[in-house]
């Protein structure tokens, strides 16, 4: 019994001797360590190595569907009309665009990806995300309780080792090759076309001054700081982009009322609300607006009103004060479907630390009637248009160019620049991906019947 348990012992020591040394070997060749599956995918779909060539310069982009896509990935994106124009200018450099982003995804979920991709040496890294903060899966406390699970510790551990995270690639490298479908080929239509969304409830309704809202917001802004720790400690580039969401066409989707308001402050309120609303229905929109504004006076929190109210005033030329309502209203919509002002702010403060950022909202905001972010621009709370993409890929070029990173402004051929129509077809815009599209807004909205029939009209 000795001796079995003695070859047992000695056993298992050159067996962790081996691997140590494996171990060894893995790092000084340059094995990158694991990461999930979404990014082992896309690693081994674009044949990424840690030995980068001398002449190659590395855009990583990452965020969540804004840059990913949305309903015309894989054929438009701010990445892919970036890495158009990039060659264009730069003909003979060699440039090579590889998208982290994806559907969903929070500031956690970004965090990680750059962090299991940066072993792969990107020049550059790009980022577009912070509308999906407060929604189901990305919270501080799911986030947290799903780290606690066992299967998530052992990942962690086995992801830490180089060698064994080389074994893992390589037993799905087969499968992942074999696949048609991209990993990152997210679907965002329901299954049937007249599916709710119902998972945006009452169960995720917060107001902004609310101690989730605020402990999120505060989570936000962690992994940022996570993500700018990652990219200082490596030397790298980088550039943000502001998010930017639909202000005039995207009605909130849950309203309350303020907490310190009176039971005949809240009546007086809803009897000139619904005053309101008929005189709107009439077509009588000057007295429509005058009960709206006595309403807002009694209580300017209520997100539907805000809008409606702004709706009105837009009609009338009142542009100021409509732009005014209409952040209001997102800002004060119980289901954060868009970066609130909050987060926004928050960009202009890593602006004002000279971090390179892209006001999206002031670039797509020519596009866009009467000066204030929407349709056609974004198509639905926060998903540009096909144009959008053109706008903010090519912005992103320019600030590359400004900040003389791939090569100086002046070696940059910008007269080699194509009209936006070549450049759809060579992506291979066409109407049938246009058609597709638009049925996929339709599952995505839900029961919002007024957007559907904008949509097919």
């Amino acid at each position: 019994m000795k001796k079995i348990l003695t070859s047992i012992l000695q056993s298992l020591f050159a067996t962790l001797v081996l691997l140590a040394v494996l171990e060894g070997v893995s790092r000084l060749v340059g094995i990158a360590p694991g990461g999930s599956t979404f990014s082992e995918s896309l690693i081994i779909r674009n044949k990424l190595s840690t030995h980068k060539p001398a002449d190659e310069f590395r855009i990583f982009t990452y965020g969540e569907s804004s840059m990913h896509g949305s309903h015309y990935y894989p054929v438009s994106s701010p990445a892919q009309w970036m890495e158009t124009y990039l060659k264009d200018f730069l003909p003979g450099k060699k440039i090579k665009v590889v998208t982290f982003a994806r559907m969903g995804q929070g500031s956690q979920k970004i965090y990680e990806t750059i962090r299991d991709t940066i072993a792969y040496k990107p020049d550059l890294v790009i980022f577009y995300y912070g509308h999906n903060f407060m929604l189901p899966g990305n919270r501080k406390d799911q986030v947290l309780k799903k780290m606690k699970g066992s299967a998530h510790f052992w990942r962690g551990v086995l992801r830490q080792s180089h060698f064994l995270s080389w074994v893992y690639r390589m037993a799905i490298t087969p499968k992942i090759l074999s696949k048609k479908e991209n990993p990152n080929e997210d679907s965002i239509e329901y299954k049937v076309i007249e599916s709710d969304p119902s998972r945006l409830g009452p169960e995720n309704a917060f107001t902004k001054d609310s101690p989730v809202y605020l402990e999120n917001l505060a989570f936000f802004k962690e992994n940022t700081a996570g993500i700018l720790n990652l990219v200082r400690q490596n030397n790298l580039k980088i550039i943000f982009c502001k998010p930017a969401g639909n202000l005039k066409d995207f009605p909130p989707y849950m309203s309350k009322h303020m907490a310190n308001l009176s039971k005949q402050g809240e009546k007086n309120w809803q009897d000139l609300y619904k005053k309101g609303l008929t005189a709107e229905s009439s077509g009588l929109l000057k007295e429509a607006a005058d009960f709206y504004a006595q309403s807002y006076a009694i209580d300017p929190t209520y997100a539907d009103l805000d809008f409606r109210y702004a709706a009105l005033l837009l009609k009338r030329g009142d542009l100021e004060l409509a732009r005014k309502l209409f952040i209001q209203a997102r800002d004060y919509d119980l289901v954060k479907v868009r970066a609130t002002s909050d987060i926004e702010q928050f960009y202009e403060d890593l602006k004002a630390q000279d971090l390179p950022v892209i006001d999206t909202e002031k670039l797509l905001v020519s596009e866009a009637a009467g000066g204030i972010l929407g349709e056609p621009v974004i198509e639905d709370n926060v998903h540009m248009s096909i144009k959008g993409h053109s706008l903010l890929g090519r912005a992103i070029a320019e600030k590359i160019a400004d900040y003389g990173w791939i090569a100086p402004r002046s070696e940059w051929q910008f007269t080699r620049e194509r009209p936006f129509e070549e450049i759809s077809k060579k992506l291979g815009v066409n109407d049938d991906l246009l058609f597709s599209a638009d049925l996929k807004m339709v599952h995505y909205f839900g029961s919002r019947f007024e957007n559907r029939i904008r949509f097919a009209e």
